[in-house]
């Protein structure tokens, strides 16, 4: 089939110049065998050809934003491959954008990264309990911005693969250009009613399923970061027990020392007894983290084959997952 320079464009209206077009096969040869050599390319075997209706196709199969897209699956064309790229409205609201687009088990598949990376997040977390602003530099990353970059810059491959479907689907029985045309036409390349519904369907189930568990995870944290505190401050009342008991062998001032830190602690700390006998430490922590108020750690001494003071930190009634790394031990 060929095409003549004054060929009318079906998209623009008007006429537009056509390349020189290369029909390949004998004249019952389809608008799929229609190719155009790009410059430079030359006359080897393996250039690169891409078809003059293929622009006409993609722009009608993709609808709005076509000016932005075509140009660039073009370039996938010719490379052969796609490409990353950016895609802002698929960084913003990756599921909305992809049900809109008609994209279905990619929607589903960006609904799902947040809850991907807020499991990730949970295995890592307890991690980065020593700094409060790398704990939530760590969540929105896994939550938000990691499933939002990925989703932006594999949106415009995406997007070409449906396309690409799409006008190879068209062309199945066309027997030529404008009967493909017409066949692409008739389909409907966006959905406004699935970007809202699916797509913000998508982001407020997953608000919903993410915000319990992402608060429990930020009340263990708190509790973790309180129990580590405490830690740190009761460490004046193990100093006290060990020199108290090195130079005299009597606890009374390590029980003094027990007394103010509980009067000067009054956050995390509810009440320090230290043992007469054994020294052992018994904290009640304060009401500051509800997760944990009340409840009490034991700090045990014990006399190493250095005779060096060993401390075990063993948690009373607090859950395993409030504990930091020092009393896991």
């Amino acid at each position: 089939m060929n095409q003549s320079s004054g060929a009318a464009n079906p998209l623009e209206g008007g006429t537009r110049h056509v390349p020189e077009i290369a029909s390949r096969g004998a004249s019952g040869s389809t608008i799929a065998n229609v190719t155009i050599r790009l410059p430079g390319a030359g006359d080897a075997p393996s250039a690169t050809v891409v078809r003059p209706a293929l622009a006409v196709f993609y722009r009608i199969a993709v609808g709005p934003e076509a000016d932005r897209y075509v140009p660039r699956f073009l370039a996938f064309e010719r490379a052969g491959r796609a490409r990353p790229g950016w895609n802002w409205p698929a960084f913003l609201l990756p599921p909305v954008w992809a049900f809109y687009r008609k994209l279905w088990p990619e929607g589903v598949a960006f609904a799902l990264l947040p809850l991907a990376g807020a499991f990730a997040f949970a295995a890592l977390g307890g991690s980065l309990d020593g700094s409060a602003v790398l704990w939530w530099i760590a969540l929105a990353g896994s939550v938000w911005l990691f499933p939002s970059v990925l989703t932006a810059l594999s949106a415009d491959a995406l997007l070409w693969g449906r396309v690409r479907r799409d006008v190879a689907r068209a062309e199945v029985d066309a027997r030529s250009a404008s009967t493909t045309v017409e066949a692409l036409a008739r389909m409907t390349p966006t959905s406004l009613t699935a970007g809202i519904a699916l797509g913000g369907g998508a982001i407020a189930l997953a608000a919903m399923l993410l915000g319990p568990a992402l608060r429990a995870e930020y009340v263990a944290h708190a509790a973790r970061a309180a129990v580590a505190t405490t830690l740190a401050s009761l460490k004046v009342v193990q100093d006290a027990v060990e020199s108290a008991w090195d130079r005299t062998g009597s606890i009374a001032h390590a029980r003094d020392v027990g007394l103010l830190v509980a009067r000067n602690d009054g956050r995390y700390v509810e009440d320090v007894a230290v043992s007469p006998t054994t020294g052992r430490v018994r904290v009640s922590l304060g009401s500051s983290v509800p997760a944990v108020a009340g409840k009490q750690i034991l700090l045990a001494p014990a006399v190493d084959d250095a005779r060096r003071v060993q401390w075990m930190c063993v948690p009373v009634d607090i859950p395993v997952r409030y504990l930091p790394d020092a009393c896991r031990r």
